[in-house]
């Protein structure tokens, strides 16, 4: 697919690019850690990062997309997308909840 002039995706790909090169890192450097020693504290924050990181990876790129999709006017997308979060919203609000 050839990008467009002016398309957001293409022109913020870097950025999720970089969630994943950062959870990579996180991730790798806490299992290092965690393999030295059990009980570090570094060792359970990087895990953490790593993991929220590797969620917050397709949020970044549907909030870039669904911005690509507003200022292109499709509306049918962001609805669509919309649906999806507030489903995901009720998940896990549902799964806290308990």
């Amino acid at each position: 697919m050839t990008p467009q002039p002016g398309d957001l995706e293409h022109r913020f790909r870097w950025l999720s690019v970089a969630v994943v090169i950062l959870f990579g890192a996180a991730f790798a450097v806490g299992l290092v850690f965690y393999a030295l020693d059990q009980d570090s504290r570094a060792a359970g924050v990087l895990l953490h990062a790593g993991l929220l990181l590797l969620m917050a990876a397709p949020g970044v790129r549907m909030a870039i997309a669904s911005a690509d999709r507003l200022h292109r006017r499709d509306w049918t997308f962001l609805a669509m997308t919309s649906i999806v979060v507030l489903e995901l919203a009720i998940v896990v609000w549902r799964a806290t909840a308990r």
